[in-house]
């Protein structure tokens, strides 16, 4: 999934020429902090509220007015969802402007719902299922066997994700999402593979529980 097929029209982008009250009132009305100053289809950075809020007055054009983000706050078109995410995390965006690959043209904006949405479905939360965190050290960990031990219990992988032990960067979280909630024939054969099993997850109440949470943030962001 690349940041071309992530772009939503639910949120517009502004001119120079349009004034800092308004502008205040648009980010009120989409719910974000940010949005992106367009001319010509030209990306000249990310206005903010803070920036509005230091104007001067209400009629104050956006030209005017000092821009926090500069224009180099961006992703190209045919960018990673990874790399969207790294983005909007490391610059805590709302919204991230995607320009074309080519010639820089600005094509839209990425939602941090959409974000959040997107790689919902990526990690499968939707999908009915278990789950199974493993603990392995870095030099141990191999996505093949690991893969190998999951199929030949006729199980899918649904998702994996790698997360660093906090206490000991030297060790590894696998969380695998499974498209099987009865794990007990997995979890046997990973640990006959001397795998320390962290977490099993497989009651469907508390994996409704996931579900459940997941939506209500994305209700909760769209509000």
């Amino acid at each position: 999934m690349i940041a071309r097929d992530l772009i939503s029209d639910s949120v517009p982008s502004i001119k120079t020429s349009d004034f800092a009250g308004r502008v205040l009132a648009w980010l009120s009305e989409f719910k974000v902090r940010q949005l992106p100053v367009v001319n010509n289809e030209e990306l000249l950075g990310l206005v903010t509220e803070d920036d509005l809020l230091d104007t001067d007055n209400d009629d104050t054009p956006i030209g005017n007015v000092r821009l926090s983000l500069p224009e180099t706050t961006y992703v190209f078109e045919d960018n990673h969802l990874y790399e969207v995410l790294r983005v909007a995390s490391a610059m805590k965006l709302d919204l991230i402007p995607v320009l074309k690959s080519r010639d820089n043209t600005y094509l839209g904006v990425i939602t941090s719902q959409d974000l959040i949405r997107f790689s919902g479905e990526i990690l499968g939360v939707k999908e009915p299922g278990g789950i199974i965190v493993l603990e392995v050290s870095q030099i141990d960990y191999t996505l093949s066997e690991i893969g190998r031990i999951c199929e030949s219990n006729d199980a899918r992988v649904l998702s994996l994700t790698v997360t660093t032990k906090v206490s000991d960067p030297s060790r590894l979280f696998i969380s695998l999402k499974l498209n099987i909630r009865e794990l007990s024939r997995v979890v046997a054969t990973f640990e006959r593979f001397e795998y320390t099993i962290a977490q099993v997850i497989f009651d469907s109440e508390q994996l409704n529980d996931y579900r459940e949470h997941y939506e209500n943030l994305l209700r909760y962001l769209d509000l």
